[in-house]
């Protein structure tokens, strides 16, 4: 709710607003793509600290003004020490955009000025190696992945989702056969497959992080991730629920976000997704509350 977020950021007096209430307009602007709104606030912070300044540098990335955001983060480096957390954002942005170059550029730079940083650095990886994948260079992605990985000797968190099912919490990871109820999730997912391609929905391959295995498709590949399975299981109780949540412990993917909205189109239902980033709302008409900004 962007622009309701920067009205009510206008009704606070300026003797009242801090660094929260400036972050928090600032987040909001990034994560619905305005700009020129979040330019205008941020030249109007007199005292900018390295949260507002982080910020700025996410909602940048996000519109892929990658030049506007790598000076921001090197004014702000004359006189600061140097932030991870700004090349985070920038490494997320241009993965999203994927531009290999200037990924590859970010994360040796995160390498040579963050180098006991192994989880983040491992989250760099693989926001790196997806691009490749992106690419359609899949043995480049799965080389470049292991040998890094294996050089950081941290392990990369396993992707899970959980929804609650009538009182009880249940956790599914991607391509999971452990349900009781398995044989079902994966035939409502192949119904939803077949009805979204119906409709005219595209499975992109893009969105794949590795090659295709002997009797595999992208869409067997893509539709078993985690949330996809939980919002599956939910759909398969009697009755169909018209509301569903679960929680995510990764940030969504592409593919996902967007099958989920026709999910939630096909079903006419209320989809709420928490991932690693923010909460998406899924709403019947196809649309979700992020706009597409994630």
């Amino acid at each position: 709710m962007g622009t309701q977020a920067v009205e009510l950021y206008r009704e606070i007096p300026n003797n009242l607003r801090n660094h929260v209430s400036q972050i928090c307009v600032l987040n909001e602007c990034s994560h619905v793509g305005l700009l020129h709104e979040a330019r205008t606030i941020f030249n109007e912070i007199s005292s900018k600290t390295e949260s507002t300044i982080t910020t700025m540098a996410d909602c940048l990335s996000r519109l892929f003004m990658f030049d506007e955001a790598q000076k921001l983060i090197e004014d702000y480096e004359k006189t600061n020490t140097p932030s991870i957390v700004m090349y985070m954002f920038l490494l997320s942005g241009a993965r999203n955009n994927r531009n290999s170059n200037l990924s590859e550029q970010i994360y040796k730079q995160m390498k040579t000025l963050f180098p006991n940083v192994k989880e983040s650095l491992a989250a760099g990886v693989v926001l790196l190696s997806n691009i490749y994948s992106s690419l359609g260079k899949h043995e480049e992605a799965k080389t470049f992945r292991s040998n890094q990985i294996e050089e950081l000797g941290v392990k990369v968190k396993v992707g899970l989702s959980w929804t609650e099912i009538k009182g009880h919490i249940v956790h599914l990871k991607a391509h999971d056969y452990s349900h009781p109820q398995s044989t079902e999730i994966y035939a409502k997912i192949d119904r939803l497959q077949s009805k979204a391609i119906e409709n005219g929905f595209i499975f992109d391959s893009s969105s794949m992080a590795r090659s295709l295995n002997e009797n595999e498709t992208i869409e067997s590949v893509l539709c078993d991730h985690s949330e996809l399975l939980v919002i599956a299981l939910n759909l398969i109780q009697e009755p169909a629920p018209k509301f569903i949540q679960a929680v995510k412990n990764l940030r969504v993917c592409g593919h996902c976000h967007e099958f989920t909205k026709v999910i939630a189109k096909i079903e006419l239902c209320d989809i709420v997704v928490r991932d690693a980033n923010r909460i998406h709302h899924f709403y019947p008409n196809g649309q979700c509350s992020c706009q597409d900004h994630f």
